[in-house]
């Protein structure tokens, strides 16, 4: 058995209850990793709601995974018991079609993401693989070690996706939270102009300290004509669109032709209205982004270690407070990333 945040039915941050559970079990591919900590995204908050069909109830969310590995099956090679791990969101099967070209983000066949098709990191213990785990450095702590995969790998990929070269003027909305605080950091890596998007006069300094070149506080979201202000006239090579809704509208405005609109998130989940017009005008490239690949968190794993990049934690919490958490994001206060703490 385990402890467990479980999730029974879908509704506010109080259907979060503490629970025992049974520990999952594992193939001869597989290992048993017990869980130091569990980052909290947005799609969590989204997930406990109800927004998505491939939950199954009950369930244990959390896909934002650092730990330790307890046990391991007999034909796993490259780890063993007792190595610092860090898990990508998804367990890929490594024969498909896309885990074959290096997009085991696109798998549908293996056994699936955390805290939907499977027991996710608000339990005690979950399955990993070979193809999800990177060796975590010591020098690296778990609840940093939680975020790299999605509030870091997250925007690294996108970034990657959006083409970008260094001068270019990127735009970031969402950009003090938990993925866009870090894409900022990234896009300071890659030399690139930033223009953060916040709604928060309190988050300006943050973000400017994490790289933005330009910080655009809005209420109504819109600030294209504040983003063409900034570049000359000109507009944004590529927007990381991590809002979704609230936002599009503004960024594709504010690109320039030829920009590219990468859709990494949307906090209002629902249809997006888009005139055609304005991307076949422009050339514009419409360019969705899940998680990241097994290469890039290989990648951010040592951008980290060499300490190129700080993540930023918005606050540690024990795995009891899971319905805290939510609610503190919920009500987009803090900076950074809030993870849970097992024991």
């Amino acid at each position: 058995m385990m402890e467990a945040v479980i999730l029974t039915e879908f509704g506010g941050p109080d259907v979060l209850q503490r629970s025992r559970i049974e520990r999952p079990s594992f193939r001869a591919d597989q290992m048993l990793v017990r869980v130091a900590a569990c980052g909290v995204c947005g799609h969590d908050v989204l997930n406990r709601a109800g927004h998505f069909g491939e939950t199954r109830l009950p369930a244990v969310l959390g896909h934002e995974i650092s730990g330790t590995v307890d046990q391991v099956g007999a034909l796993v090679a490259r780890f063993k018991p007792s190595d610092r791990v860090v898990l990508l969101q998804r367990l890929p099967c490594g024969l498909c079609r896309s885990c074959q070209s290096g997009r085991e983000n696109l798998c549908r066949s293996g056994d699936g993401f955390y805290g939907e098709e499977t027991l996710g990191g608000y339990g005690e213990y979950v399955v990993a693989s070979e193809r999800n785990a990177v060796l975590l450095p010591p020098e690296i702590p778990f609840d940093v070690g939680a975020v790299l995969s999605c509030a870091v790998g997250t925007g690294f990929h996108a970034l990657l996706r959006a083409r970008v070269h260094p001068g270019d003027a990127v735009v970031i909305t969402g950009a003090s939270g938990g993925v866009g605080i870090n894409t900022v950091q990234i896009a300071r890596l890659m030399g690139l102009n930033i223009i953060a998007i916040t709604s928060s006069d309190k988050k300006v300094s943050e973000l400017r300290i994490a790289g933005a070149d330009d910080v655009i506080v809005t209420g109504d979201f819109k600030f294209h004509d504040r983003v063409r202000t900034a570049t000359a006239g000109e507009g944004a090579a590529a927007v990381i669109e991590i809002t979704g809704k609230p936002t599009f509208n503004s960024s594709i405005r504010a690109l320039r032709p030829g920009g590219r609109l990468v859709l990494v998130g949307n906090v209002d989940p629902g249809p997006i209205s888009l005139n055609p017009a304005i991307s076949i005008l422009k050339e514009i490239e419409l360019i969705g982004s899940g998680h990241a690949i097994i290469s890039d968190l290989v990648q951010v794993v040592a951008l980290v270690k060499r300490k190129n990049l700080l993540p930023l934690i918005a606050a540690t919490m024990p795995i009891a407070e899971a319905a805290a958490a939510h609610r503190l994001l919920e009500g987009r206060s803090t900076i950074g990333r809030i993870v849970l703490t097992h024991g």
